[in-house]
């Protein structure tokens, strides 16, 4: 009799032994088959020579996941009646919504926005949802509302394809142009036209370096078959132009006219991904 009770005691500890043994194999790897990626996107700006500031209203972002690849809500790819086929909008948490000013992020200079969990696999698109309150400060302090046409009104949106991977961390960079993102159309009005380019943080090539004296007022223009990308030194004359294409550049060092210093040009500067081309100090000379 001893011997049955042992014996339905034993097998008793024995099933509770491997439920729970079962329930500490889920918890431990519970983050390595949630299927979820972490993501964040940072803010910077390629500066503009025209206004004194380019402020955004940014409320929100969002990301689209699905299984394939697609270009926009048009693309034939996208088919809400197919459910292989459906878009996943996922929505980040932003860290600050309100007002921000592009050209307070150049050189380098980034703002985290937005970050979150996110279900692994590709992403094709991501959405700024935008607020009433942009708006541009002209050269001479005067500020005017900052429209943005009507189509835009699901999102600012812009295309990034990559794949992410369960269990791990991705971090992006939307890097506005604001020079080519704000259309003048007269009587003081201005439109949101986005020019922006986005990467990841620890992708592509860095070309940095200083242009003096600070008196010739200079601006730094890089230039790769169609692309064109401006930099506006620091005081002290640093420059920095980061997620570069890999390839040869052309680099100009170009003064204010109103200064009488000359221009300065390097025809082709090589840069390579993964690495930091620094072209030293360029003094412009009168």
């Amino acid at each position: 009799m001893r011997k049955e009770k042992f014996k339905i005691l034993l097998s008793t500890l024995s099933i509770v032994a491997l439920l729970l043994f079962a329930v500490g194999c889920t918890n431990e790897n519970e983050g390595l088959t949630s299927g979820k990626a972490q993501i964040q996107f940072k803010l910077t700006d390629a500066p503009s020579l025209d206004y004194a500031k380019v402020v955004i209203d940014i409320q929100g972002v969002k990301v689209g996941v699905a299984d394939e690849y697609y270009e926009d809500d048009n693309d034939p790819f996208y088919d809400d009646t197919d459910e292989l086929d459906e878009v996943e909008w996922v929505t980040l948490n932003i860290s600050n919504p309100g007002l921000y000013n592009l050209l307070d992020y150049r050189n380098g200079e980034m703002i985290a926005l937005a970050g979150g969990e996110i279900p692994a696999g590709k992403i094709s698109q991501v959405r700024l949802l935008l607020g009433p309150d942009s708006y541009v400060e002209t050269k001479d302090g005067t500020e005017y509302p900052l429209k943005t046409p009507s189509a835009q009104t699901s999102g600012l949106k812009f295309n990034l394809h990559e794949t992410l991977l369960a269990d791990m961390m991705y971090s992006f960079v939307i890097d506005f142009d604001a020079a080519r993102s704000v259309v003048a159309t007269g009587n003081n009005k201005y439109i949101l036209k986005p020019v922006i380019r986005t990467y990841a943080e620890a992708w592509g090539a860095t070309l940095r370096g200083f242009v003096l004296p600070p008196e010739a007022n200079a601006f730094v223009q890089i230039t790769k078959a169609t692309d064109t990308l401006i930099s506006l030194p620091e005081e002290d004359g640093k420059f920095l132009f980061p997620g570069i294409d890999e390839g040869t550049w052309k680099v100009e060092f170009i003064a204010d006219t109103a200064t009488e210093y000359t221009n300065f040009v390097m025809e082709s500067v090589p840069v390579v991904k993964g690495e930091i081309k620094d072209v030293g100090t360029v003094t412009l000379v009168k």
